[in-house]
């Protein structure tokens, strides 16, 4: 006879199964991450543990940072010149915050927080070498470079350098269990991917600072000089038998220095226009912003009045995250998403678990989020809420560890 304890205790299986399938296809399909974000929701509130995971994500300190930014959002919607529609849409861009917040009053058991991290590397190690593999052989999925088999590159680099923190991880984890050979060879696969086969400029700006980060961890600031060192090596070596490294970063400097002459659209020009318009509309209103869903009509009417070519054209975002923030919420919002970063990456540092592989990844997408909005965008945003909200819970008797 199927009891309420019996259902309660399968929901919260099913649940936690949903929110690994979440993440692993986060980067791979937007329709598999979606469905499962949908039964996550469904399979939680059917799990018995809605009201304590609240109470506890509640009382982590991440989960109070939430809370007060989404606050804070709520208040920017009404100063906001734009209709009701648009401020739901904006609103709901951050959904993601809602997943890490559940995650964290739900997700703390380390079993399965080990789960997570076993399942997440074994699968990116295989879409690794499945990736290599078409890569020799000059086949990309959905008319894509070859090689790249998820979403779009970017997401594929983003995906891959959370798994090389995984693997770091696991490296300096005496009882990982898993052999270091096959973790070495992994993390060359990674580089291999992340350098070699992706032209993503995000994941070249990106790997840098995470592995600092778990090196300092790791080692310890003494051997920060030897950890830079390695690292640059590494960079170097990738970009001397790296021809898309090569072409990427040669091709974002042209159209860094030619924006302002170029008759057509770049890349690196679009957002060089972006974070010179957004600058200047941000000092004219810059401590409470234009409010939740404005930044599209703002700065829309702003870039037209400045030009009528492509210089003038609009956009709903900045293709930096920060700047976008500001713009929307003031420097009042950007302090409070601020203070979200500040102790997830302490909690994550001591965290007796896992979370030093979520507080790297956030340091990954902090620095792709200069140049991108890695935060809300569904690839990255998906996978960096689930990394965190899953490897930064803590035990109900814990929560206060960030804080201490």
């Amino acid at each position: 006879m199927l009891t309420y304890t019996r259902f309660s205790k399968i929901s919260q299986q099913l649940c936690r199964y949903l929110i690994i399938l979440a993440a692993m296809s986060a980067p791979i399909s937007t329709m598999v991450c979606s469905i499962a974000c949908v039964g996550i929701i469904v399979t939680w509130l059917l799990s018995g543990q809605v009201i304590s995971g609240l109470k506890i994500a509640y009382q982590h300190p991440v989960g109070k940072a939430i809370l007060i930014f989404v606050g804070w959002l709520l208040i920017s919607m009404f100063y906001a010149d734009t209709s009701a529609q648009t401020k739901l849409t904006t609103l709901l861009s951050w959904q993601k915050l809602f997943f890490v917040f559940i995650l964290l009053g739900f997700f703390y058991q380390a079993d399965w927080q080990r789960r997570f991290v076993y399942s997440y590397f074994i699968f990116m190690s295989l879409a690794a070498l499945i990736s290599l593999l078409c890569w020799f052989v000059k086949f990309g999925t959905f008319d894509q470079s070859p090689g790249i088999i998820m979403t779009n590159y970017v997401a594929q680099s983003i995906a891959l350098i959370a798994a090389l923190l995984c693997a770091v991880f696991l490296l300096n984890k005496p009882d990982s269990g898993v052999p270091k050979a096959y973790l070495w060879l992994s993390n060359a696969l990674f580089v291999i991917n992340i350098f070699i086969i992706s032209p993503a400029r995000s994941g070249y700006i990106a790997l840098p600072p995470a592995l600092i980060f778990a090196g300092i961890y790791f080692y310890g600031f003494k051997k920060l000089p030897q950890l830079i060192a390695i690292l640059f090596s590494i960079i170097m070596i990738a970009g001397l038998s790296s021809s898309n490294l090569q072409q990427r970063i040669k091709l974002g400097l042209q159209e860094q220095t030619s924006y302002q002459t170029s008759a057509s659209e770049t890349s690196i020009g679009l957002r060089m226009i972006f974070y010179k318009n957004t600058m200047e509309l941000i000092s004219q209103n810059p401590l409470w912003g234009y409010g939740t869903s404005s930044f599209e009509s703002v700065y829309s009417h702003y870039a037209a009045a400045q030009s009528s070519d492509w210089h003038g054209g609009k956009t709903g975002d900045p293709h930096n995250q920060y700047l976008f923030i500001w713009l929307e919420n003031g420097l009042v919002g950007l302090i409070l998403f601020g203070f979200y970063i500040y102790y997830a990456l302490r909690v994550g540092w001591y965290h007796p678990a896992y979370g030093q592989i979520a507080a790297g990844f956030l340091i990954a997408i902090c620095a792709s989020s200069l140049f991108n909005s890695h935060f809300k965008t569904f690839p990255e945003g998906n996978l960096l809420a689930f990394f965190m909200g899953a490897l930064l819970a803590l035990p109900p008797k814990s929560t206060k560890a960030g804080l201490d």
